[in-house]
Parts: structure tokens; C-alpha cells; sequence
């Protein structure tokens, strides 16, 4: 497949998710992937669906508009081949379908709805070719708005998944109702989070702790308080335990609309990351991590290493 000079040069890949929706474009050359294009939106695709388990009508309208635009941008860089994936909002959702089948009759994408088993190879499979140095066990965190996925390996090998009910926007929705939070809310997230968190899975000697997804993309963001999005500076960025928990205090402790105005954090995001930052926090505290190393690398750049075979 790699040889074969029919096979698409320009490919698309698109992660369709419980908050953002996310585009790659890449040119595939001798066997790898190049990054020509990214783009993340925050469309709160699975807004309500912890709590009745539906996609609304308001949220599906968003998605629609936005892989409208994503496949516009597609149409006008020569994209051959496009891959998109739904994960946690889609699998929950009761009518999914219809989401589903909107996107094929008006915009003639077929969207692959995968399980959190899928999800979990993807976001390891991303990590694993591009931290092919890494000769120690490597546990991949990809906090999600409505699902976390824990996976654990090595070299290119998966040992123990795990995908849990635990997400920013579902956790966001069922526990932190006030503004700013009140201390019996939080308590109220950690135990539950805690609860979720002895059946990760544990190696015998420490791994290497690797966080995909939006979550600690922006909390590395907001470390380094960037203006805005810098893909390079945030790739490989060591977070550190320590620094989290300042993070996530200072999120405590402003409301919504002061968290607005952190450098670093996207508007859009400054009601969820306090529940999704305390899951990556938590997680490293069960497993004691010091330090967490940051990927911008996720499910999307895994679906192109599966669909191509690279």
C-alpha cells in the first residue's frame, strides 16, 4: 500500500467529538504522514447527553456547520481521501442516527462511529509512532469531553486499555453547577473521579506518562501562557504535578467569565477545564506521576496510521 503510486497523496482526518470537532490534513510521503493543516472547534456536540442521553437538534446544527466548513477547506487544498470518526457523544447518544445520517444527505460524509476499545487503540497508536524512541512502558491519558481513555504499552504493543465515563463537558454538566464552584461540588467530582480511577490500569515499573486531547493541550497552553495556539511549543511539553494543581485552584477559586481571560485558555473551553484538568490531575496522583509529557497527537493522526496502514 505504501508503493502504490494510485493511493492518495493528500488525505483528512477528522475526530468528531463530545466538545470539539477536529480537522488534520496531511500529504502522505514513503510511508509517513505531513501535517499540512489543522483545526479545532469547540461545538459542545454531546451538550445535554449525560443527562438524557440526545443530541440536540441546536448541537447536531452546529456539527453539520462545521465539518461543512472542514470539508470546504478539504475541497479547496486537493484532499483525495477523508476519514472521520465519532466517538463517546455518538455512542451514547439515542439518536446518533440521525446526526449520522445528516451528514451523509447534506454533506456526503460518512462518519465511522467507534467504541472506546477503537478510541483507545487510535490515541496510543498515535503516540506510540511518534515516541518511537521510548523503550519503557508509556501510558496514554486522552481526557475527552464525554469518555477518558487510559492505555497502557510499549514500543508499539497495547498491555491494558481502559475507557472510562469520565469527561470535562459530562463532568462539567453533572457536578459543577454554580459559579464559581462551591467546595462540596469539586469534593463531590473528586471522589467520584477517584471512584472511576483504582481500575486503571497499573504497571509494575513507572510509566512514562503521555496526555493527548484538548484538555492538556490547554493546560499546557495556559503554563506557558500563550496568546494563542502554538502546535510547537505545546508537542512535548513536560507538565508538571505541582503546576497542574496551581492550575486548577486558580480555576477554583474565578468564575467563568474571569477564567476568560487566563492567557492560554480558549474562551470556549473555560467552563470545562476544571473538570477535565482534575481528571488528568487524578490520574497522575493514583498512578504518582510527577510529570505528565503533552502530545498534540491524537485519535485524528491515529486514524491515518490505521486507514493507511502506515
Amino acid at each position: 500500500m505504501k508503493s502504490d503510486p494510485t493511493f492518495p497523496k493528500r488525505v483528512a482526518s477528522i475526530d468528531i467529538g463530545t466538545n470539539t470537532i477536529l480537522l488534520l490534513i496531511s500529504e502522505v510521503k514513503r510511508g509517513k504522514i505531513h501535517p499540512l493543516f489543522e483545526m479545532e472547534t469547540v461545538v459542545r456536540l454531546g451538550e445535554g447527553v449525560q443527562k438524557n442521553k440526545m443530541l440536540l437538534k441546536e448541537a447536531m446544527e452546529r456539527g453539520l456547520q462545521t465539518l461543512a466548513q472542514y470539508l470546504k477547506r478539504c475541497q479547496a487544498m486537493e484532499v483525495q481521501k477523508i476519514f472521520a470518526a465519532g466517538t463517546s457523544a455518538l455512542r451514547e447518544a439515542k439518536n446518533s442516527e440521525d446526526f449520522l445520517k445528516g451528514a451523509k444527505d447534506k454533506l456526503n460524509l460518512s462518519i465511522e462511529v467507534i467504541s472506546g476499545e477503537e478510541e483507545a487503540q487510535l490515541s496510543f497508536l498515535a503516540v506510540a509512532n511518534d515516541l518511537k524512541e521510548v523503550k519503557k512502558p508509556v501510558l496514554v491519558v486522552d481526557v475527552g469531553g464525554g469518555s477518558t481513555e487510559f492505555i497502557l504499552g510499549k514500543g508499539d504493543q497495547i498491555s491494558h486499555w481502559i475507557s472510562l465515563p469520565l469527561g470535562s463537558v459530562r463532568f462539567t454538566e453533572e457536578f459543577l453547577c454554580s459559579d464559581p464552584i462551591q467546595e462540596e461540588e469539586w469534593e463531590k467530582m473528586e471522589r467520584k473521579i477517584q471512584g472511576h480511577l483504582v481500575n486503571i490500569p497499573h504497571s509494575k515499573e513507572p510509566p512514562s506518562m503521555v496526555a493527548v486531547g484538548g484538555t492538556a493541550t490547554t493546560l499546557a497552553s495556559v503554563e506557558m501562557g500563550l496568546e494563542e495556539f502554538i502546535a510547537e511549543k505545546i508537542h512535548h511539553f513536560i507538565l508538571k504535578k505541582g503546576e497542574l494543581g496551581k492550575q486548577l485552584l486558580r480555576y477554583r477559586s474565578k468564575t467563568i467569565e474571569e477564567r476568560k481571560k487566563i492567557p492560554g485558555l480558549p474562551v470556549a473551553r473555560a467552563d470545562v477545564i476544571l473538570a477535565g484538568g482534575t481528571i488528568l490531575y487524578l490520574a497522575m496522583e493514583e498512578l504518582k506521576c510527577s510529570s505528565v509529557l503533552i502530545s498534540c497527537h491524537g485519535v485524528r493522526y491515529g486514524l491515518l496510521y490505521k486507514k493507511l496502514n502506515l
